[in-house]
């Protein structure tokens, strides 16, 4: 990841809203600090920045776009392929896209390895390049929340607790964009269900606890979701009787709503549970 982009982007927003460096400084940022972000020699925290911004009348979002110089369409357009064929289950698409772009430059390498990751295991090489680029990330944009949000649960173990840690720091940064709670929410979704099926109760406990810091009044698609996660959980852990039960129920009011693409998404993981389930009874 290249900081320099994001000082450079900061100071021209500054200088356009007629801002000086000391104008920062009832947020806890120096001049000093100031100037040395903006020169790519530092950067300051997420949340310091996310304020800055504010007073800038800019969101995170629109900060993210402006850093990209318009790249970031390109990796938008990337990901929304990757998630029409995930939801369709449409494995050839994924491996096209695998295949096309594994070996581009680091960006289109890592959304690469993103389409891998929703239709097979990721080598240990992937697994470790992702990290290696996960864990230099001080600002989480539309393009790493992208990533996480598809293939989060394919990372390791404890680095999937460090970037939980990171990312729930300030959970509220990401709360007031629905682009972010969208991304946070896919990646806790799948996690709680990842967990689930690794035996770790208090794990898929915590991130059902903590999934519910991110919505919105009007989040309800991820919700839905949501609620089939918690079921999925009661299912695994509780009473496997009641958690089918609600699990159908979500999957026909899904139906009802016209929400096909979502519905078969879930109803391919009750398919995936009710199987383990099977073979855990012979």
């Amino acid at each position: 990841m290249v900081y320099a982009r994001y000082g450079k982007t900061f100071h021209n927003l500054r200088i356009q809203h007629a801002l000086s460096l000391s104008d920062f400084k009832d947020l806890g940022i120096s001049k000093a600090a100031l100037s040395n972000f903006e020169n790519g020699k530092s950067m300051i925290s997420f949340d310091r920045l996310d304020f800055a911004l504010q007073k800038m009348n800019t969101s995170l979002y629109d900060y993210s776009l402006i850093i990209n110089d318009g790249q970031q369409d390109d990796y938008i357009s990337l990901f929304t392929d990757i998630e029409h064929a995930y939801y369709a289950n449409n494995t050839k698409v994924l491996q096209n896209i695998y295949e096309n772009y594994v070996s581009q430059e680091e960006e289109y390498q890592l959304i690469a390895y993103a389409a891998k990751g929703l239709y097979a295991q990721l080598c240990k090489e992937e697994i470790s390049h992702l990290e290696r680029y996960l864990k230099g990330i001080q600002y989480w944009g539309l393009y790493e929340l992208s990533l996480l949000a598809n293939i989060g649960h394919r990372l390791s173990p404890e680095f999937i607790e460090y970037l939980i840690t990171t990312l729930f720091s300030n959970p509220t940064a990401y709360a007031k964009t629905l682009y972010y709670r969208v991304l946070l929410q896919r990646f806790l979704y799948k996690m709680v269900l990842a967990y689930c099926d690794r035996g770790q109760s208090l794990a898929a406990q915590m991130l059902l606890e903590k999934s519910e810091q991110l919505f919105m009044p009007g989040d309800i698609l991820d919700r839905v979701k949501r609620s089939f996660a918690k079921s999925y959980y009661t299912h695994t852990f509780v009473d496997p009787q009641k958690g089918k039960k609600e699990m159908l129920e979500l999957l026909r009011c899904l139906l009802k709503i016209g929400a096909t693409e979502v519905h078969a998404t879930l109803k391919r993981e009750y398919t995936r549970k009710m199987a383990q389930k099977n073979r855990s009874e012979k």
